[in-house]
C-alpha cells in the first residue's frame, strides 16, 4: 500500500529528530511539505527532508495530497492547530501534550470522532523495547515481585537553559507538562488508569539566563512532586524538575522503580527506547538483568506515527490514542490544581488498558545474573 503523505507544522529543533526517523520508514510515511512561522526554517527542513514550503497553515490544510498533519509547534499552539487540522479533515499526530487543559483535550477527542479522523499523540516512547520489556515482566505471572504497591518515577532534566535554545517557552509550561508527560504516559501504559492525584510544587530558581546571559522569567513551577493513585491500588511518586541533574541517582535520572512485597524491578529509562531492566529479590538480595526484548539502534521518534499509519491502513485502533493523551492531560492538570489548593483531586476520564505490542508478546523473557 502507498505511504501516508505527511505535512509538518513547526520546524524547530525537534523536527530534525522526526525527519531523520520518518525517512527510515518510507513504506509508511512520506513528507510532502512543511510550514513554520519562520519560513527559512521550513525551507531548511524541506531542503533536507523533501516536500514543499507552505506560506501559511491554511495553505497546508488546503493541500488535498496531505493525509496527516504532524504538529511540532510550541505547547501553547497545540490545541488550536490540532483542532483546525481535524476540522479540515486531516489525520493529526501531535507532539505532547495534545492540549494544555482537559477540556481542550476532550474537545479534540470529540472532534476527531466527529470528523472521522485519527488523532495520535506523543509521547509514544513506551512503544520502544525498554518499556515493552518492562510491561512483559510486570504483567507476567510469578515475576517475583509479589503484590505491586509502589512506584518511583524520576524526571530529572537539570538546568536545560544551559543547552537549549529559546528556553523561555519551556519555563512557561514547566517540567511537568514538558517532560513529566513521558513518565505519566509510560506509567499509564504499564499500570492503567489513574483515579486520584495530589502534589506539591515550587519555583527553585527565578529568573533563569539563556546561553547569551539574557535573563528571562520562570512562570511555571520548575520543581514538582506528585502522588498518583491508580485504579489498581498502586501508588506512584512522580518527581519532575528543571534544576537537578542528580549524579548520585545514575542511571535512574529518568527511570522508574517498581516495588512489591517480594522484589523490585528497576527500569533505567522510560524516555529513550532501550531502557534496561533489573530485578532485585528482597529475600535473597539476588539481582538479575532482564534482557531487552528487541533493542533499537537509535531513538525512533516516528514509532507512534508509523503505528498510527499502519492502524489507518488496517482499519484498527491505534496506540498513542487521543483518549490516552487526554487522560494524561487530565492527570497533569489535576496535579496543577492540587499544587494550588493543597488538596487531592479526582480524575474523571476513563482509560482502556493498552496491550503490549504483538512482537513483544512473542519473544521469551531472558535473564542474566550479575557476577
Amino acid at each position: 500500500m502507498k505511504p501516508l503523505k505527511l505535512a509538518v507544522a513547526g520546524c524547530g529543533q525537534i523536527s530534525r529528530a522526526y525527519g531523520n526517523s520518518i525517512r527510515k520508514h518510507p513504506e509508511a510515511l512520506e513528507i510532502v511539505g512543511a510550514f513554520d512561522l519562520d519560513s527559512s526554517r521550513a525551507a531548511d527542513f524541506c531542503k533536507e527532508y523533501g516536500g514543499d514550503v507552505y506560506p501559511d497553515f491554511e495553505t497546508l490544510l488546503a493541500d488535498d495530497k496531505v493525509d496527516v498533519v504532524l504538529n511540532l509547534t510550541i505547547h501553547h499552539a497545540h490545541f488550536e492547530l490540532n483542532a483546525r487540522a481535524l476540522r479540515a479533515g486531516k489525520h493529526v499526530y501531535t507532539e505532547k501534550p495534545m492540549a494544555l487543559t482537559h477540556a481542550q483535550a476532550s474537545e479534540l477527542v470529540g472532534l476527531a470522532k466527529e470528523m472521522g479522523c485519527r488523532l495520535g499523540c506523543a509521547p509514544t516512547t513506551y512503544l520502544g523495547a525498554g518499556v515493552q520489556t518492562a510491561a512483559r515482566f510486570l504483567q507476567g505471572e510469578n515475576n517475583g515481585l509479589g503484590p505491586l504497591r509502589l512506584v518511583y518515577a524520576e524526571v530529572n532534566y537539570g538546568q536545560i537553559e544551559r543547552w537549549i535554545g529559546s528556553p523561555a517557552a519551556y519555563f512557561s509550561v514547566g517540567p511537568l507538562l514538558d517532560v513529566g508527560v513521558y513518565a505519566i504516559t509510560a506509567m499509564t501504559f504499564l499500570l492503567g488508569r489513574v483515579q486520584q492525584v495530589w502534589g506539591y510544587s515550587a519555583t527553585l530558581k527565578n529568573p533563569r539566563f539563556d546561553q547569551s546571559g539574557v535573563p528571562f522569567p520562570v512562570t511555571a513551577p520548575d520543581f514538582t512532586v506528585g502522588m498518583l493513585e491508580f485504579e489498581s491500588g498502586v501508588i506512584a511518586r512522580l518527581t519532575t524538575n528543571y534544576y537537578v541533574h542528580s549524579y548520585l541517582q545514575q542511571p535512574y535520572l529518568r527511570g522508574m522503580e517498581f516495588h512489591g512485597d517480594d522484589g523490585a524491578y528497576l527500569l533505567s529509562q522510560y524516555h529513550d527506547m532501550n531502557g534496561t531492566g533489573r530485578y532485585i529479590c528482597h529475600r535473597t538480595g539476588e539481582q538479575k538483568q532482564v534482557q531487552i526484548l528487541r533493542p533499537a539502534e537509535t531513538m525512533d521518534r516516528a514509532l507512534g506515527l508509523v503505528e498510527m499509519a499502519d492502524a489507518i491502513r488496517e482499519n484498527r485502533p491505534h496506540r498513542g490514542s487521543a483518549e490516552h493523551g487526554a487522560h494524561v492531560v487530565e492527570i497533569m492538570e489535576a496535579l496543577q490544581r492540587s499544587f494550588e489548593t493543597s488538596q487531592r483531586v479526582e480524575i474523571t476520564s476513563k482509560l482502556d488498558r493498552i496491550e503490549v505490542l504483538d512482537w513483544a508478546k512473542d519473544i521469551p523473557l531472558q535473564f542474566s545474573s550479575d557476577s
